[in-house]
């Protein structure tokens, strides 16, 4: 076949199905409520000026890797703020969430190891475990008993790892990492926690594992990315000094890719410490998200709510997810569809994301804007 026409046929499906994709770009005074700069810090004046300020002594790129010779003393010193912050005992940056997961996991889950994966775990732990060479079970999303069947069938395994997103992207909900936690002890399983949606949110800005009052041990690890509430780019994996000089060493997507530029470590190194000094920012977004699911629910509008700036409107099919991002749209409010196979099939919906920079009346907006688009959807 002719590789044009292939193409053109993919797509024409991928458009029948509801599910063609294009990259938006935002109007000038659309409020967005689609993005992940949870803490407002990606316009983040303080680390703007500093920047300035030090801008002449910072390379533009890294020129390397950081085995090569990329590795510059603002990403040290990022991994030392990042290991301070996380309670590990080192921690190692790189270019971003997906090759942090997938390096990760495909570097330590070696031959005879078996992944146990919440089944609505991000893509990049999905792609990891595809790339691994270890056994893998799929438990059913939260579901800590069967987890545990899954962890009794594989009780002999020489290693076993249980991957689970901290805050799942999709969905807003919380790991139990306590109860995750006890049944790795039990059953001697070391936890990979992703803490991508969870750093600068939850347990004070720590993550998942402060959340819930536990401490890391040399059987956790915790990974996180630097491009969210942090508003920078990048990502990170902490754990104990061991685990990090094996990653170092073994790790193929730091090992064989370009290090993060200085530039971009400082603007992380800034934003971590603001995130961290700055405790009025998450206790804003936490305070918004919950208006907004209390003044929806009394419109009569349900959105899944678990007590973190990801809310949810699940639309179930794609079409009428569709019409609804585009009413809103037409009102000066931006809410992604997501759809397959992003999310499970039948399960389309607006993924809403507070931000520190939105206002109440942008909730109001937006409550009253999602009323009147679900009531005219006749479809």
């Amino acid at each position: 076949m002719d590789f044009s026409r292939f193409l053109e046929q993919q797509l024409l499906q991928i458009k029948k199905k509801n599910l063609y994709r294009e990259r938006p770009v935002i109007p000038e005074g659309v409020v967005n409520f689609s993005s992940n700069d949870y803490l407002g810090l990606k316009d983040c004046k303080k680390t703007k000026k500093l920047l300035i300020d030090n801008i002449e002594k910072l390379s533009l790129g890294s020129g390397a890797s950081a085995l090569v010779s990329g590795y510059h003393p603002v990403q040290k010193q990022l991994e030392e703020e990042l290991s301070c912050i996380k309670e590990t005992e080192s921690c190692i940056v790189v270019g971003s969430g997906y090759l942090a997961n997938t390096g990760l996991i495909q570097a330590v889950a070696v031959e005879g190891s078996v992944i146990f994966s919440d089944q609505l775990n991000h893509a990049s732990i999905i792609d990891g475990i595809r790339l691994s060479k270890a056994k893998r079970e799929i438990y059913r999303h939260l579901d800590m008993d069967h987890l545990e069947d899954c962890l009794k069938k594989h009780k002999d395994a020489t290693l076993k790892f249980i991957v689970t997103d901290g805050v799942f992207s999709m969905e807003g909900d919380i790991a139990p990492l306590k109860e995750i936690k006890y049944l790795a002890d039990r059953y001697g399983a070391v936890i990979i926690v992703d803490d991508a949606h969870s750093t600068g949110i939850l347990g004070g800005g720590k993550g998942t594992l402060f959340h819930f009052g536990l401490k890391p041990d040399e059987n956790i690890i915790q990974m996180g990315t630097l491009s969210k509430a942090v508003g920078s780019y990048g990502a990170f994996i902490c754990g104990s000094k061991k685990l990090i000089e094996y990653l170092v060493n073994r790790m193929r997507t730091q090992i064989f890719s370009t290090a993060l530029s200085p530039v971009q470590n400082f603007i992380s190194l800034s934003n971590l410490k603001v995130m961290m000094e700055e405790s009025f920012r998450r206790e804003k977004v936490i305070e918004l998200s919950q208006k907004l699911y209390n003044l929806a629910e009394k419109e009569g509008i349900e959105l899944n709510y678990h007590g973190t700036p990801i809310l949810t409107f699940i639309t179930g099919s794609e079409e009428k997810a569709l019409y609804i991002r585009d009413k809103l749209l037409g009102d000066g409010l931006f809410v992604q569809a997501i759809r397959p196979p992003t999310v499970p099939e039948g399960t389309a919906r607006l993924r809403i994301t507070l931000s520190f920079n939105l206002t109440e009346n942008d909730i109001n907006l937006l409550v009253k804007s999602l009323k009147k688009a679900v009531e005219s959807y006749h479809g």
